[in-house]
């Protein structure tokens, strides 16, 4: 998509004032309206709400859904961005969204499948493949990183981004973090740097870590904090993130 003019990156210098990861009932995973959901984020104190319904290439919701948002913002007394998540498909890092993304402004990159080099796998299946001995955990892990990569390399001009949860598909496959380091970390942040993507820390998922958190903001990646509120009342509500962000970026803090 071209044509579109840019936008400042997400979050903002306080990361805590903006919720990167929203869900309305325009999809199926959203319990609550869009109005609740607005509400809500001003009751919490935010100062943007980024709205990421779930999108898939079929989607054909979009253009009601930008319409509400645009509405929504004649009496929002915050920022609203109209934004999808999307999962990555495979180790190319395309990226499951429709053809026609009029009116959308940023793309919520997710792992809700893993990405393999013929197509997105179901956490089973990647178990299977791990205890087969077919693949190995650390070829795992830079095939995830790298399929992260490329989708925010290839979100499309004019988009803001950020990557949704990173990780949060490791446990399904019996995999961890404990293999990340920041060699492995370092096409990722690249990435995020050239694109001024923003990771998440996910409140629902309590992922990533906080030991990759730090290695992702040593190596110049903006962390932000998402909910991944699929109700009202769990918007801009950050308990683990709050004390998740502090820790990961302690190092910087203490410097005189």
């Amino acid at each position: 998509m071209t044509g579109r003019a840019a936008r400042r990156p997400l979050p903002g210098p306080d990361p805590l004032r903006t919720d990167l990861h929203t869900h309305t009932d325009f999809s199926s995973d959203g319990h609550d309206s869009l109005g609740a959901v607005v509400a809500a984020a001003t009751d919490s104190g935010l100062r943007t709400l980024v709205l990421t319904d779930h999108v898939r290439v079929d989607t054909t919701y979009l253009p009601g859904y930008v319409e509400a948002v645009r509405a929504a913002r004649a009496t929002a007394p915050l920022e609203l961005v109209c934004g999808v998540e999307a999962k990555i498909l495979d180790t190319e890092g395309r990226i499951d969204l429709p053809a026609d993304l009029t009116g959308i402004e940023h793309v919520a990159l997710a792992d809700h499948r893993f990405p393999l080099p013929d197509g997105p796998a179901h956490p089973d299946a990647v178990r299977a493949l791990l205890d087969g001995g077919r693949l190995a955990p650390d070829e795992a892990l830079r095939l995830l990183v790298l399929a992260t990569a490329r989708a925010v390399e290839r979100v499309p001009e004019g988009l803001t981004a950020h990557v949704a949860h990173l990780f949060s598909v490791l446990p399904k496959t019996g995999l961890d973090e404990g293999g990340v380091d920041a060699a492995l970390l370092e096409p990722l942040a690249r990435a995020c740097r050239e694109r001024d993507a923003a990771v998440e820390l996910n409140e629902k998922w309590r992922c990533p870590s906080v030991r990759t958190a730090r290695l992702l903001h040593r190596a110049g990646v903006r962390l932000g904090a998402g909910s991944d509120a699929h109700r009202a009342r769990a918007v801009g509500r950050f308990p683990w993130v709050a004390g998740a962000l502090a820790d990961a970026t302690a190092e910087e803090r203490r410097t005189p």
